[in-house]
């Protein structure tokens, strides 16, 4: 087994017994809407979470009410390509693929431009240095390595490790927001 392998099945277990998961996903939510950057934008790329997943609809409701356009990814085949779509509210959403929500997409409109644009990117866990430990079928470093706006990793203290091997093709996210605070990649830093 590889070494990223074995740490997919050891934070998987990790992320699954997180404590006070609700109010762990509160405090990262407040981090997030209370984000300078998530202020300033027009478009928001979140995802729709799994049972052990940070769970962001509360921020997801927040943008809609502010008017900004809010989309949310489908997964189009197995080969790790993925399209956002945009929605209007939590009734725009169906269960489908992986049992995941996603938007309808025979009723949503497909995101085309992603100007003034920030992907929030979910991971089983997330390193020092922002790579991401996701599920291992790469559709998030698709889309990242060809996205130009700003990425935020959620996850929580307890699933952010030293390093997790990243690969050539890794793309690492901008920011990282825990139930501790924002941690800036690009300088390192803690706001919070």
């Amino acid at each position: 087994m590889s070494v990223k392998s074995e740490l997919r099945k050891e934070y998987k277990i990790i992320r699954k017994n997180v404590q006070n998961k609700a109010e762990k996903d509160k405090l990262i939510n407040n981090y997030l809407l209370n984000f300078e950057l998530f202020d300033k934008c027009n478009q928001l790329l979140f995802y729709a979470a799994l049972d052990d997943e940070v769970n962001l609809d509360l921020s997801v409701k927040k943008a809609l009410e502010k008017e900004k356009k809010v989309a949310l990814p489908v997964c189009i085949d197995n080969r790790g390509k993925m399209q956002y779509y945009y929605i209007r509210s939590f009734d725009d959403i169906e269960v489908g693929a992986f049992s995941v929500r996603e938007p309808k997409v025979d009723f949503c409109k497909p995101l085309d431009s992603f100007s003034n644009a920030i992907c929030i990117v979910p991971a089983i866990a997330f390193d020092k240095s922002g790579y991401r430990l996701g599920y291992g079928k790469g559709y998030y470093d698709r889309f990242l390595s060809k996205f130009n706006g700003i990425s935020i990793g959620v996850s929580y203290d307890e699933c952010i490790a030293q390093n997790i091997c990243a690969d050539s093709f890794d793309i690492p996210v901008d920011y990282i927001i825990t139930q501790s605070g924002v941690l800036s990649i690009k300088q390192g830093g803690k706001n919070g």
